[in-house]
């Protein structure tokens, strides 16, 4: 019963048990509506019972929760750990954990968090693991974008991370290892992972204003191995397929179809484009009236998700092809091209060559598959877009893909220019 916390049986004097999450003291941001607190146990307690109540009550002013605590959910365990969702925002929540134990009874009472998505605190944004994705490198950089969310500057930070063995390729319903603390500079860390294994990661960060924020990224599989070499590898999937929503959008719409094949989703909506090109835009090379450039493209596509993509630039279109079919191999993610002498942007979603680029230098690319973000509007005398997924000979495409000549960036000038990951 609820109403039962208070109720009489004397209480053992040493703690039997102590939280892990939420963590002690100030409280606790948190950016979801789920919750899981955890705790460890003294192994010379001889636990008979655990239950745990979750209460709540309103936040006070800034950083405290009014101490009239109001008892919502209760549930006996048999593990460390109580998981709770739905949480509605801007509401204080702590847990109360009851200890049976051969010295008598016991309630510890953990710190208080807030599920607050806007509002409170300083809040993070993992850009990888942005979601639960595969990686077909065992290094991998793992970033996050951080922002407080009051004016108040950040003055504290902490990274954990736990690990797991995948499960058929994935990392649902495996067994988490706890968390072990990394050291960073800056706002990321490289990792070398194994193959096969699943790693997520928790940021904590405080500020100056006393709010504490903690975030869990996805879940990051390193895969066993490459998918198998079949002579073609193509990304495209119909589902995945964007068309811009305006005629300056290209690099947002080309952003949407390569985050929807890396991360297996199926977006193709407006406002996700404005965000994109917001973010390009603040991100580019250079200045201009409408539009992006390669280097805010880059820089969307590892903001949202795509990590690790960068600007290459090469003096011939064969050497340029050559590149991006071994970084698609290797990463079984798609190229950006910048077609059109640089005024459009087309996302290179397949190729076919004649070895594969992952074991071999010795390979010639046959042939490439494009989607276009023109598409399905009429087809213009330069022939922009072609419908999705067109397979096109190397030939073929220097038709669209050609030497880049749009200002002001001059490095890239009479390059053949892409976003590789």
């Amino acid at each position: 019963m609820l109403g039962t916390i208070g109720s009489g049986t004397a209480e053992a004097a040493t703690p039997a048990a102590t939280f892990l999450t939420p963590l002690p003291g100030l409280v606790t941001v948190v950016q979801t509506a789920e919750f899981t607190a955890t705790w460890t146990e003294s192994a010379a307690s001889s636990i008979s019972t655990r239950t745990v109540v979750l209460q709540t009550s309103r936040p006070n002013g800034t950083t405290t929760c009014d101490p009239r605590w109001l008892p919502v959910k209760s549930a006996t365990v048999t593990v460390t750990r109580f998981a709770v969702a739905g949480l509605p925002p801007n509401r204080c929540y702590r847990f109360v954990l009851i200890l049976m134990t051969a010295t008598g009874r016991q309630m510890i009472t953990s710190a208080s968090i807030i599920p607050a998505p806007e509002g409170y605190g300083p809040t993070i944004d993992f850009t990888n693991p942005f979601a639960d994705v595969v990686s077909y490198q065992p290094t991998v950089t793992i970033d996050w974008a951080e922002r407080d969310t009051v004016g108040s500057r950040i003055v504290s930070r902490s990274l954990v991370w736990q690990t797991a063995r995948s499960v058929n390729g994935g990392c649902s319903g495996v067994a988490w290892s706890g968390w072990v603390g990394l050291t960073f500079a800056g706002h990321s860390v490289v990792q070398t992972l194994a193959r096969s294994s699943c790693s997520r990661y928790r940021m904590t960060l405080q500020d100056a204003a006393g709010y504490r924020s903690e975030i869990t990224s996805g879940a990051l599989v390193v895969a066993a191995q490459l998918p198998v070499w079949t002579g073609t590898l193509d990304l495209y999937r119909p589902q995945a397929f964007a068309s811009q929503v305006n005629i300056t959008l290209c690099i947002a719409a080309g952003t949407q179809m390569m985050l929807n094949m890396i991360l297996n989703r199926s977006d193709s909506t407006g406002p996700s484009q404005l965000a994109y090109i917001a973010f390009a835009r603040a991100n580019d090379g250079g200045t201009y009236t409408a539009g992006s450039d390669p280097a805010g493209w880059a820089a969307a596509l590892d903001r949202f998700g795509g990590s690790t993509y960068s600007v290459a630039a090469f003096g011939d279109s064969s050497s340029a092809l050559k590149n991006a079919a071994l970084r698609m191999r290797l990463t079984n993610k798609p190229v950006g091209l910048l077609v059109w002498s640089g005024r459009h942007a087309w996302v290179m979603n397949g190729f076919s060559a004649t070895a594969d680029p992952a074991t071999t230098t010795e390979f010639q690319v046959t042939a490439v598959y494009v989607s276009g973000p023109l598409y399905p509007r009429v087809i213009n005398k330069w022939g922009y877009d072609l419908a999705p997924d067109t397979k096109l000979t190397p030939a073929q495409l220097t038709q669209y893909f050609n030497r880049y000549n749009d200002a002001p960036v001059r490095a890239w000038t009479n390059k053949y220019v892409m976003i590789v990951p």
